[in-house]
């Protein structure tokens, strides 16, 4: 009998004991829990709003009172309302946690604009660039001062060697030209080639401005153009006869009696 009435209080001790932790643990995890004194405190040092609210996002555990008069306290600690939409419910904003930039996408690439500067031509459902031929160039007439416009105005007789291009295409055929920057479309001009025996020849203005008396609008067409993207230009031709044609770049007309250039040509058959 004696050793059952040890045994109970040697039991009851350590229900005693194990109450007494358990009320230690909680006064502990309580005095560790964040509290509003603990945000009027950061607030108080200054700390911006980002570092108060990552406070309580990586704080174990929170005991915010939010209450009417906890909140006209926390107002009069200037207190920002971002921070006490954390307080109020911190557990959201732990489940959303940091914020972070979205990835920049970048723009899909439109396979019919070109990126490289030149002339094109659609073919099997993609762009295909037209490569350009070697022209020789020597000056024809005599260039003049237009004093009312300072310009210089004549032409200049360009060669391509060979008897055609090797782009022969048909007529309907529309062409994607790319211009470098500060290039206008109607820089470019379009030019019917004259068959000379094994070599192509046409006669191109320069200086901007071409009259009757020069005979360069006798290798000229006109063209029309729609921009499809900056700097970059679908261009319908005209109704051309089957021949040999070229599309000439601007600043290819310029220079010594011994320089050449280039010329984007193609042939028309049909």
């Amino acid at each position: 009998m004696k050793d059952i009435r040890s045994n109970i209080l040697i039991l009851m001790c350590l229900i005693v004991m194990a109450a007494g932790s358990l009320a230690a643990s909680a006064q502990e995890a309580q005095k560790a829990a964040m509290t509003n004194k603990d945000v009027l405190d950061l607030v108080a040092l200054g700390l911006g709003d980002d570092v108060v609210i990552e406070k309580i996002r990586t704080s174990p555990q929170t005991s915010f009172d939010t209450d009417l008069e906890s909140l006209k306290a926390l107002k009069g600690g200037h207190v920002s309302d971002a921070v006490i939409r954390v307080m109020i419910n911190p557990k959201a904003a732990a489940a959303s946690g940091p914020s972070t930039p979205a990835a920049a996408v970048a723009p899909p690439v439109n396979p019919n604009v070109p990126e490289e500067v030149g002339v094109y031509i659609s073919m099997a459902g993609k762009l295909t660039e037209v490569s350009p031929e070697v022209v020789g160039y020597k000056t024809g007439g005599v260039m003049k001062s237009i004093a009312t416009q300072g310009l210089d105005k004549g032409h200049r007789n360009g060669t391509v060697q060979g008897p055609k291009s090797a782009l022969q295409v048909a007529s309907d055929t529309e062409f994607i030209i790319r211009v470098p920057e500060g290039t206008a479309i109607t820089e470019y001009q379009l030019l019917r080639l004259d068959m000379k025996g094994n070599r192509r020849e046409f006669r191109a203005w320069t200086g901007g401005v071409f009259h009757s008396s020069e005979g360069a609008e006798k290798n000229a067409e006109k063209f029309e153009s729609e921009k499809i993207a900056p700097r970059t230009f679908r261009v319908r031709l005209p109704v051309l006869k089957k021949g040999e044609y070229g599309f000439l770049p601007p600043g290819n007309t310029s220079g010594n009696i011994a320089s050449s250039g280039k010329l984007y040509t193609f042939g028309i058959i049909e």
